[in-house]
């Protein structure tokens, strides 16, 4: 299908075509994958600062929860549960995770 001056009309439009069908597939993986990363990085904050809380407030003392502000989230950290079954928990957003 090729002439002498390049490629055809129908070529080029086969071209166009399959690149915007590849783009077309693969945008919405590359959104969702960006989202589970974002949505990682915040749970690892959430962690990271649970960790600090648990180290500064022992589960004995029966602290308070604790607001803090990180990258514009706002996380809660709190102590949930008995005495003898008390976990360490955040919340964030519309998220809650626990670690016994």
């Amino acid at each position: 299908m090729k002439n002498e001056r390049g490629f055809s009309f129908l070529e080029g439009l086969l071209s166009l075509s399959l690149l915007f069908l590849i783009c077309i597939t693969l945008l919405p993986f590359v959104f969702s994958m960006m989202n589970k990363l974002s949505d990682g990085k915040k749970e690892m904050i959430g962690y990271r600062l649970l960790y600090e809380y648990v180290e500064q407030h022992p589960i004995s003392e029966y602290p308070e929860k604790e607001n803090r502000l990180s990258q514009g989230i706002q996380y809660e950290l709190f102590y949930e549960g008995k005495a003898g079954s008390r976990r360490a928990c955040f919340r964030y957003e519309d998220q809650q995770k626990c670690v016994q």
